[in-house]
């Protein structure tokens, strides 16, 4: 055998020992998907998005097994920078960029609604979107929406959040109320005029139409409020 032919050989039995001795890209790949589905919950919608391993990277295989962990310590929808890290005599930690999208199923409104209106159910529908574009406060269960009143004008398509929607006023300021006191089993009445709006539970300025006092009170219903002393 020539010198040519011995190095060409000698090149070959080279490559093929560096080959098995290098860890594969597609097992940290594998190992960096499985701890973050693991960290999902059973039954949502995901899509999980690895970012290539440069093919050049050669690595020690890992006699032990691949410690994989999240650099925040959680994994959450958007950009997460994960590592993988080998223990032993030819240890390594490498870091790669998983984007995890998560997606909700929301309340979207089908019909532009104006200041006060109220949300009834044919003016709602269901729509899955990427909870990672949507504001803080979505809703998703209808009873959060449901009979509730629009809380300021909005645009049809509008993904529904707790600052949408507010309890429907029954008492407006202005009206004629009717105060109940009670005290020690007793319980009085008087009219009185609303200084303000007011839905179910919510305290609001009243004035004793026969004594001319300004109290605070709590709407019970429509026409009634309630003062305790």
């Amino acid at each position: 055998m020539n010198k040519l032919k011995l190095a060409l050989v000698l090149m070959l039995v080279c490559a093929t020992a560096w080959g098995g001795s290098t860890q594969s890209g597609q097992q940290i790949q594998d190992a960096i998907n499985q701890f973050v589905r693991s960290t999902l919950e059973s039954g949502g919608k995901y899509e999980i998005n690895l970012t290539p391993l440069d093919p050049r990277l050669q690595l020690p295989v890992c006699e032990q097994a691949l410690q994989v962990f999240a650099q925040t310590g959680e994994i959450k929808p958007g950009r997460n920078t994960v590592g993988v890290r080998c223990y032993g005599d030819k240890g390594w930690t490498i870091y790669s960029t998983v984007l995890l999208k998560s997606f909700k199923d929301v309340l979207v409104l089908n019909k532009s609604m104006q200041r006060n209106d109220i949300i009834r159910a044919e003016h709602l529908a269901v729509e899955t979107r990427d909870a990672g574009m949507l504001p803080q406060g979505y809703l998703a269960d209808m009873s959060d929406v449901l009979d509730k009143q629009a809380a300021r004008n909005i645009p049809a398509g509008s993904v529904l959040n707790r600052q949408h929607v507010a309890d429907p006023t029954v008492v407006r300021r202005g009206e004629r109320v009717n105060i109940e006191s009670s005290k020690a089993g007793v319980v009085i009445s008087a009219m009185g005029a609303a200084m303000g709006d007011g839905a179910k539970g919510q305290k609001i300025s009243v004035r004793n139409l026969s004594s001319n006092r300004v109290i605070q009170a709590v709407v019970v219903n429509a026409g009634q409020v309630s003062v305790n002393f």
